[in-house]
């Protein structure tokens, strides 16, 4: 068990679900997440497998449709049940967020300088020389070589790939303890991608105290993070650190979005070979090359398998790894070998 720290975040029991046409819509369930401080994990999956869901429920940033269940402990604050008010005292200075869409986070009618040096006088600080040289700071470590002409310009006047760039810069100029980046290189070139990239893991040694990294980029992923999360269809397919996650992944989802890298050879994960229809247990089930009966309705008789916290399905360890890479805790319970 590690030790936890009050600067850690700590999912428990998430369930997440929206109304549809009358219909209640589970876009998550049950779902655990914990988040150490001091370190950087990242969020993979394909699109929809419940990514962002996880990321902006600790901000409370979820449609007022959705209904959250669950708790989100942070300095000894559950998350989801503080006051708007104080919530928004959280979001930005404590926590951040570099969204995935600049053109919904910036005014199209206002300067991005205007729009930067806000960031960090709506938390009480006044003080416009030091929001002008934090701006002009930040712009610079995300590849803006003159911050005068970007604060001078509109959005509209910006790329797509530079404006994703301004909101990162945004997102972590009022040097945040957390940061969650939500798709941050999206719109990018390679050699762009990889400078932001850089900028985030400088920032998450020097400036912040954790950082949540949404991507389906993989690759990059594996240069950030010392952690990552993979998620599909709202559930946790397993949690480890990032060399084992790519190098040994134990749950065939995981093997099959590693396998889909270029340097594995691109092979995407197939689609449906079974049907769905009375599913209870594992969502990959209809996908699953080593699917057995059991994974249909076995969800409730899953052995636990540690791996940094995380479980993992045993007929899923049994096709995807050997035996090698588990041994007995003192508990008598399996534990992941890193």
């Amino acid at each position: 068990m590690e030790n936890r720290r009050k600067s850690d975040i700590e999912i428990r029991n998430l369930s997440v679900s929206f109304q549809d046409g009358g219909e209640t819509v589970h876009a998550m369930e049950g779902v655990n997440a914990y988040f150490p401080a001091g370190s950087v994990t990242g969020l993979i999956g394909e699109s929809g497998s419940g990514k962002s869901l996880l990321g902006m429920s600790i901000l409370g940033l979820l449609s007022g449709q959705a209904k959250v269940e669950g708790t989100c402990m942070y300095k000894g604050m559950d998350l989801y049940r503080l006051p708007e008010k104080e919530m928004q005292e959280i979001r930005g200075k404590e926590i951040s967020l570099i969204p995935q869409n600049p053109t919904e986070s910036l005014n199209p009618i206002r300067r991005i300088g205007k729009q930067l040096t806000e960031c960090m006088t709506v938390h009480g600080n006044k003080d416009k020389e030091l929001a002008n040289s934090r701006r002009d700071e930040f712009l610079r470590r995300f590849g803006f070589a003159d911050p005068d002409r970007i604060s001078r310009a509109y959005s509209f006047q910006l790329s797509g790939g530079m404006n994703q760039r301004v909101i990162s810069a945004m997102g972590l100029m009022n040097r945040p303890k957390w940061a969650i980046a939500d798709e941050p290189t999206k719109g990018l070139d390679a050699i762009l991608r990889r400078q932001v990239y850089q900028v985030l893991k400088e920032i998450s040694e020097t400036d912040t105290e954790g950082m949540i990294v949404i991507t389906h980029d993989i690759a990059l992923a594996g240069v950030l993070c010392d952690r990552l999360m993979v998620l599909y269809k709202g559930s946790i397919m397993e949690v480890g650190d990032t060399r084992t996650i790519l190098e040994h992944p134990a749950h065939p989802y995981t093997k099959g979005l590693v396998a889909s890298l270029s340097a594995k050879g691109m092979n995407p994960i197939g689609r449906a070979v079974r049907k769905n229809e009375g599913n209870s247990g594992c969502s990959f089930y209809p996908r699953c090359p080593y699917a057995a009966d059991a994974c249909k309705t076995g969800r409730s008789r899953r052995r636990s398998f540690r791996m940094d916290g995380s479980e993992v399905c045993p007929v899923c360890l049994r096709s995807a790894i050997s035996a090698r890479h588990l041994r007995a805790e003192s508990s008598g319970r399996p534990v992941w070998m890193r």
